[in-house]
């Protein structure tokens, strides 16, 4: 694995189709290894930071070295007990109301991964006030403002971001909120040309660049979509986000067949798990009853914990495959509280219309208005309400 020069760390988004989290890195010389076994370097890694650690258990960079890489692992393989592992190293700090900034980022970090957002903000917002010139800080709270709908501040964070640092990291945090208010095509030009001009970029940051692109051009139905996924996986083939956004391209495309082979040996992840058994109920595969079982517990597993990452996905089920328009709708409306993303809106949208409670859309309807998005899957799903007398 590369080293990271001192000071710098990951910067993790969080909003990702189903559980996955994107990785936003928080400058050009960051690497992430990721989508590996467990039984990996990195947790060798892991348990030489644990032993240090335990001989000095009042060292917070020793902590903070260690709580790094277990939200890191978390990210990478879409395993939340990793992040709780992260808090629970930090649990002697946790409270701490006169940390440095470093401390409070990576707190940050693990309340975005459990999608805590207004902590976390919160504790950003602090860490800029002592530290105006963390690239990371600002990469986080851009990403947790698209999360929440906070467009403002994720533009605010983008522009300080490109003023204190130019490059492909802030020409991608710029497209991907512009992307969402109401300049997606001009977004998409200006970072596949930041993408054309720095092709030594670090490679997680073409990456993630590739996929925001991805993404924007799926929402636009522009048919290079596929290609920026299928550049995106060629550089991680093992990409959980790049793999979510890219399964259900295949889905809407009525290409259910192409799935599995897409997301062979990734089954233990949830949000790619449920794929697997849309595609099964998709092309009628003898396993789907096994599937179907499987993501069921999963989910109830989930709910069980209190866990709020999966209520986007557990819409889906039970709107796609248990075919329950009401408990759909239930999951997707407090997703919506939560989460606003076009992800989000298309869910609340999709139940809505299914469970015969279009009123119920009304919030993703003036949301779209509102930040000027720009979605053909979502006007589509829009114009089948019925208009209002």
């Amino acid at each position: 694995m590369k080293k990271v020069s001192s000071g710098l760390c990951l910067a993790l988004f969080a909003a990702l189709p189903g559980a996955a989290e994107p990785f936003v890195p928080a400058d050009d010389n960051i690497v992430l290894e990721s989508g590996l076994p467990t039984v990996d370097p990195r947790m060798r890694e892991l348990r030489a930071l644990a032993r240090v650690l335990r001989q000095n258990p009042n060292d917070i960079e020793a902590a903070m070295r260690l709580a790094s890489r277990q939200l890191a692992m978390g990210v990478a393989e879409a395993d939340p007990r990793f992040v709780g592992y992260a808090r629970g190293t930090l649990a002697p700090w946790w409270q701490d109301e006169a940390a440095a900034p470093p401390l409070r980022i990576l707190r940050a970090r693990i309340l975005q991964a459990q999608h805590d957002f207004a902590p976390a903000a919160g504790e950003l917002r602090a860490a800029l006030r002592e530290a105006p010139d963390s690239a990371q800080a600002l990469l986080v709270l851009a990403s947790i403002g698209e999360v929440t709908g906070e467009h403002a501040e994720a533009k605010e964070a983008c522009a300080r971001l490109a003023a204190l640092r130019p490059g492909l990291a802030a020409a991608a945090c710029a497209a991907s909120i512009g992307s969402l208010t109401g300049a997606a095509d001009q977004s998409q030009k200006a970072l596949a040309e930041a993408l054309t001009q720095q092709p030594r970029a670090d490679l997680r940051l073409r990456l993630w660049a590739l996929t925001i692109l991805g993404e924007i051009a799926i929402r636009r139905d522009d048919p290079a979509a596929e290609q920026y996924l299928k550049d995106a996986l060629a550089l991680d083939a093992r990409d959980v986000y790049a793999l979510t956004v890219y399964a259900d391209y295949l889905l809407d495309q009525g290409r259910a067949a192409e799935v599995p082979a897409l997301l062979r040996g990734l089954e233990r992840v949830d949000a790619l798990y449920l794929r697997l058994a849309l595609a099964a109920q998709a092309t009628g595969a003898p396993g789907f009853a096994g599937y179907r079982d499987g993501v069921a517990s999963r989910f109830a597993a989930a709910r069980r914990q209190g866990d709020r990452l999966h209520l986007r996905d557990a819409s889906r089920f039970a709107l796609e495959i248990e075919h329950d328009g009401a408990r759909a709708l239930d999951f997707a409306q407090q997703n919506w509280a939560v989460h606003k993303t076009p992800y989000d809106a298309r869910a609340l949208l999709a139940a809505a219309l299914a469970s015969g409670e279009p009123a119920a859309a009304q919030p993703v309807v003036d949301w779209v208005r509102a930040t000027g998005l720009e979605d053909r899957n979502i006007k589509r799903l829009i114009e089948r309400l019925p208009a209002k007398g």
